[in-house]
């Protein structure tokens, strides 16, 4: 796939690909490119959603993590990355699922650039 970039906006706009309820891609530093390989190693990334549903979604060897929309989600979701014993959390409810459309190279929206490990 296509870390860093807008995963559900892209599955929603490419015939046959699934849709996710919540997606993004962990990296190890806060202004890594798109396209570049994040970090996936024992991370997981924990989505509690308004009815108190929790996930635990791996990360896999991209870095990329995501629920299936047929899962049903309701946002607003609170998420944490966990990794090495240590949990960090993001600050406040968010509305979308699609964790790269904020967490870019850049940050937009208020967030301060990629989705960390640490």
């Amino acid at each position: 796939m296509k870390p860093g970039n807008a995963c559900i906006a892209c599955h929603a706009n490419s015939p046959g690909a699934p849709p996710f309820a919540v997606a993004g891609t962990v990296y190890p530093t806060l202004h890594e490119p798109d396209d570049c390989y994040g970090i996936g190693l024992n991370i997981e990334v924990e989505i509690t959603d308004s009815g108190e549903r929790v996930v635990v979604l791996p990360a896999n060897s991209a870095g990329n993590f995501y629920q299936f929309a047929s899962d049903s989600l309701v946002p607003p979701f609170r998420a944490r990355v966990l990794f090495d014993g240590a949990a960090r959390s993001m600050m406040g409810m968010q509305a979308s699922g699609d964790c790269n459309s904020c967490h870019t190279q850049a940050g937009a929206n208020g967030a301060p650039g990629r989705i960390l490990a640490r």
